[in-house]
């Protein structure tokens, strides 16, 4: 029987930044999902957009280009999505860079501070995990595990990369609103993304006024309780209510399937019809 593809999957990553699955791979297990639209949005990079761009055309399924953009308020982490971006713009790429090279002067932290405490992980280890994609905390834990000093992903994190362990650093301060504006400088829409992992429904008037049209009603870490209260939300301050897996593929921390979480294909044509009005303006 033929698939129904109908639904969207707008929160997935891919090895291009912290996922476990190539581009190409990603869009190959949206298509035996039955997907008809999936989100490629890497942490500050949209390395792999083309790629799944090409498979997608190939199988049929659209690839939004998307990336998210990790945040910081005092006390909390708010990552910030952007829809329909244009990959090829040189503002996009600039602030990108300036967030993947502040990724790796962290890593190059966490690796000293690991090393310091008896940990013999390498930076030139971890930067052959990551392959070209932005440091990450995975791809630092991938080096813990290598060294036998823990035997899963969780392990490493909760030992060493988690607020007050050994090898965990702070990030480098990027406000939600300068996020905001680096997606509508990239002919975007701004989304919040899973603003119930961290209690972010306080940030909306601020982040609204900034230019936010959109907000991840529905995400894996979302209870139906939580999803109802940010519909609300969304119809309140007038957001386009989206949602996605975050699926970062099959040897990820927390596996989660792509397709695990969707939306409908109305959502997609909301987000198209933002960007456009944007870009018109």
């Amino acid at each position: 029987m033929a698939l129904d593809r109908k639904s969207a999957d707008l929160h997935i990553h891919s090895t291009a930044s912290d996922g476990s699955l190539r581009p190409a791979q990603v869009v190959e297990r949206a298509y035996v999902a039955g997907l008809a639209v999936i989100g490629i949005a890497d942490h500050d990079t949209v390395d792999g957009i083309a790629e799944a761009i090409s498979v997608g055309e190939r199988l049929g399924i659209e690839v939004v280009p998307a990336v998210e953009i990790n945040t910081d308020v005092p006390g909390k982490e708010a990552h910030i999505l952007g829809y329909f971006i244009d990959i090829e713009c040189g503002g996009l790429h600039k602030e990108l860079a300036k967030l993947r090279e502040a990724r790796l002067r962290r890593g190059e932290e966490m690796v000293a501070n690991l090393r310091e405490a008896g940990v013999p992980v390498t930076m030139e280890r971890v930067l052959e995990i990551a392959d070209g994609a932005p440091i990450a905390r995975p791809h630092v834990a991938r080096a813990i595990i290598e060294t036998g000093a823990v035997r899963s992903l969780a392990s490493a994190f909760g030992r060493f990369l988690i607020p007050g362990t050994p090898g965990y650093v702070a990030r480098y301060k990027f406000s939600p609103a300068e996020a905001i504006q680096v997606v509508h400088a990239a002919g975007g829409v701004a989304c919040l993304a899973h603003p119930g992992k961290d209690s972010l429904e306080s940030l909306l008037p601020e982040l609204v006024e900034s230019g936010l049209k959109a907000i991840e009603v529905y995400h894996i870490d979302h209870t139906p309780a939580m999803s109802r209260r940010y519909s609300a939300l969304a119809r309140r301050y007038g957001l386009i209510a989206t949602g996605g897996s975050d699926s970062h593929g099959p040897d990820a921390v927390k596996r989660v399937e792509i397709g695990q979480v969707t939306v409908g294909w109305e959502v997609v044509e909301e987000l198209r019809k933002a960007a456009q009005r944007g870009r018109t303006r």
